[in-house]
């Protein structure tokens, strides 16, 4: 949860030496319309029974949180004070450095050619840089999870989407502690970038990547911007940020990512003994990495998980996710 991130960040720091960027600004969800409204009070009410602070503001309120915007058709707001961001090559950088420091070895720009079974369980994974004899092999390979799994045989409905947002020059008024902006009726979200702010959405229409595979070389790379596309977030920007349509544009950036039918990732073990899937994250994996890595470790080395996560369980797909026509359909929808 948003709350813990702090136990997270501090601790990884001590014990690596790298700060993982961890940023406490909160962020503030706004309700354009009288059913998000209910849906933040119903979250609010929630969120308080699990222990969380979710405070619910007017719109005015709320404009003080953010004083960028517009407060027409605002209905009211929440706000998490123990939420923020936290910068993705940092926390890796740190998870790494703290995984090096406890016996693990990591092995960049090794490609995986095969996965051998032995008796229908996972014996060695075959690279590029030789075999690596092995009981358990973890398929957290993000975009590639899918030709992963088929390298045991196992069927993953992973479908790889494409997602825009756009830098924009620097703005007065805008800074750092300014909290990260989310508006689902009006399809944006915002944070503060660099001295401007870094605008994305919700996607109506999506469009699905790589469907006959992934390129080799596709590595830290990013798509061509599709401008049309994005003009359907563009106006409510504009409706919710006026400030937006004057600021100068640095850049729209376009990128891929792993998504699945029922928009919930994939974790846990499968068919296959020895084989398990912590992958297809739906743009979650940075914020929920550290419990999802715990839960992991956990279920790996005590046979179980702490908790009940069967909604993230791979077995939860029927056969007819094996139609890669009907796992993109679904997935768009």
């Amino acid at each position: 949860d948003a709350e813990g991130a702090p136990e997270l960040a501090k601790p990884l720091e001590d014990q690596t030496g790298i700060d993982p960027g961890w940023h406490p600004v909160g962020s503030l969800r706004l309700a354009s319309s009288e059913p998000r409204l209910e849906e933040l009070e119903r979250q609010a009410a929630l969120a308080r029974s699990a222990g969380l602070q979710m405070e619910l503001l007017s719109s005015e309120q709320a404009r003080q949180c953010f004083p960028l915007i517009s407060t027409d058709g605002i209905q009211g707001a929440a706000f998490l004070p123990g939420d923020g961001w936290i910068e993705p090559a940092n926390l890796t950088l740190a998870y790494a450095r703290g995984a090096r420091k406890r016996g693990a070895k990591i092995a960049t720009r090794v490609r995986v050619t095969a996965i051998e079974q032995s008796d229908g369980r996972v014996a060695a994974v075959h690279t590029d840089h030789g075999p690596v004899p092995t009981e358990i092999v973890v398929n957290a390979a993000g975009l590639w999870s899918a030709p992963v799994g088929r390298m045991v045989g196992v069927s993953l409905p992973v479908v790889t989407l494409e997602h825009q947002y756009l830098l924009t020059a620097p703005i007065n008024g805008v800074s750092g502690e300014l909290p990260v902006l989310r508006d689902p009726d009006n399809l944006i979200y915002v944070r503060p970038e660099a001295g401007g702010l870094l605008v994305g959405g919700w996607e109506h229409r999506p469009v699905a990547w790589g469907l006959d595979g992934i390129p080799d070389d596709f590595s830290a790379r990013l798509l061509s911007p599709d401008w049309p596309r994005f003009e359907e977030i563009l106006p409510g920007a504009q409706r919710r940020l006026p400030g937006l349509e004057e600021a100068g544009i640095v850049q729209l950036l376009n990128g891929v990512d792993a998504y699945t039918p029922d928009g919930h990732y994939i974790m846990g073990p499968t068919e296959v003994p020895g084989f398990w899937v912590a992958a297809a994250f739906c743009s979650q994996g940075v914020s929920l990495s550290g419990v999802n890595g715990l839960l992991m470790a956990r279920w790996l080395v005590e046979g179980e998980s702490p908790v009940d996560l069967w909604a993230t369980d791979p077995r939860r797909f029927g056969d007819q996710y094996r139609s890669r026509s009907y796992s993109v359909g679904q997935t768009i929808e």
